[in-house]
């Protein structure tokens, strides 16, 4: 009885909120001031965006917000009158609603005449989840006809081989299966011929679990993986899958930090050896070859002095490393690539700019992203070229299956959580995750970032 009286005062508050509305642009709202509309229930004319979702609430925006860091120029030395601009650009343009279920949406969802209660400054409440129109990624991939040789850089969130632990997020066998799964089939389907990855546990066993995945996918031996050491002092790591029919490993695994040749605070700190990684590679139809730096450097938590600090002495290793691997290394063509935890304009990343080195995310795909936070996108998935690489890229483009997708779906899509607990599901029930049916979007949200196609033409 009670939960119908409930359901009876929802409903009449959806039809209370409905009639009577005010119609207004953004562009009126806006000018008028949100508090003079304060408690009243307004129906907004201008189209609105998904930008990205909190708790209960979405962030809407005319039009996706970019975190200032990508774009404002001159922030890395010091000159913050555009990043300031841009940062309250962004405040001004982004509107918090609260409203039942929203993540069952997309990024890159749309909704028309959004009827809600204004609760505040660019706060709206509606009782029910208004009409969108879904976003969903295309399966369509870029054409890399041209390129000779395909790099997908990728960041796969935490693949851990052991269940449960360190940030996994995954409880049960099933759960993990399915990420497996997941990775792989997505890995599959991009048909590249070199694969960065970011976010491996350390060692061998979860390089040569996916690569075991992704050749029973294909349903021949195509795949291997760069054979690493391991490291007591890492618990994440990185690492190169690659196609053995297409190109070939040459040279020895290098690290840009060692135990014996660091300062010793330089590998503390969520600063890990084996993040940092360089190997060089050869097209084996051409012969040409090329190195690859792969890092993963540090984030920004904590501290933000201290935290750059140790950022900027990461962006120093990979310099450092590469100018040393230069000295037995002829060939000019090297590629930086992985998750480097800041945008183009931030000072660990000028930094490698300064020294030479391209931006590629910058100049060939300027207005895209592979990764979205609270409302905002940009390139955490960098792609850096010296010069004579560069001129040989002929394609970037990031892939929009994972970032744009809602969280819920990351790997049990039947089941939404909250506060990123899973369920405990019963063998039957982790069956029928399993099931045909829910594999039909085993290719989204593998991640919580996109990865990056390269192609290179030599």
């Amino acid at each position: 009885m009670k939960k119908c009286l409930l359901l009876a005062l929802f409903a009449i508050g959806c039809v209370c909120l409905s009639a009577g509305t005010v119609k207004v642009s953004l562009e009126q709202l806006n000018k008028d001031g949100w508090m003079r509309y304060k408690g009243q229930a307004i129906t907004i004319t201008t189209p609105l965006v998904v930008c990205g979702t909190m708790y209960d609430s979405l962030i809407l925006s005319e039009e996706r917000l970019f975190v200032p860091e990508e774009k404002a120029v001159g922030l890395a030395q010091g000159d913050s009158t555009e990043y300031w601009r841009l940062v309250n650009y962004n405040q001004q343009h982004r509107i918090k609603l609260e409203c039942r279920y929203p993540f069952s949406l997309n990024l890159g969802a749309t909704v028309k005449n959004l009827t809600a209660r204004v609760m505040g400054e660019r706060h709206l409440q509606t009782g029910a989840q208004p009409r969108f129109k879904n976003y969903k990624p295309s399966k369509k991939l870029p054409n890399m006809k041209e390129a000779d040789v395909v790099i997908c850089a990728a960041n796969i969130q935490n693949y851990f081989v052991h269940v449960g632990g360190y940030a996994t997020r995954r409880n049960t066998v099933g759960q993990h299966a399915l990420q497996c799964y997941k990775v792989a089939s997505a890995l599959t389907r991009f048909n590249a011929d070199i694969y960065t990855i970011c976010e491996l546990e350390q060692g061998d066993a979860a390089p040569a679990e996916l690569v075991a995945k992704m050749n029973e996918l294909c349903g021949k031996d195509r795949y291997a993986f760069v054979l690493t050491d391991t490291c007591d002092r890492d618990t994440i790591s990185v690492g190169f899958l690659y196609r053995k029919d297409k190109v070939r490993p040459y040279g020895a695994l290098r690290f840009a930090y060692h135990a014996e040749g660091e300062p010793t605070q330089m590998l503390t700190g969520n600063i890990y050896a084996h993040r940092f990684m360089l190997q060089g590679w050869q097209d084996i139809a051409t012969g040409e070859r090329f190195t690859i730096s792969l890092n993963h450097p540090r984030s920004k938590r904590g501290d933000p002095h201290v935290a750059n600090e140790k950022r900027m002495a990461n962006s120093h290793a990979i310099l450092d490393a590469l100018e040393e691997y230069k000295q037995t290394e002829t060939d000019p063509d090297y590629l930086l690539l992985g998750d480097y935890n800041a945008y183009a304009q931030e000072q660990p990343l000028q930094t490698i700019v300064e020294a030479g080195y391209q931006d590629i995310n910058s100049t060939m795909a300027p207005n895209n992203y592979s990764y979205s936070y609270k409302g905002e996108c940009g390139y955490l998935d960098r792609c850096y070229a010296s010069p004579s690489m560069a001129a040989q890229i002929v394609a970037i483009s990031p892939i929009h299956w994972n970032t744009d997708y809602y969280y819920s779906a990351a790997y049990y899509s039947k089941y939404n959580y909250k506060n990123r607990e899973i369920p405990k599901l019963a063998p039957k029930k982790i069956r029928s995750v399993m099931s045909p049916a829910a594999k039909k979007n085993r290719y989204f949200r593998y991640s919580d970032h996109d990865p990056l196609l390269i192609g290179i033409k030599f």
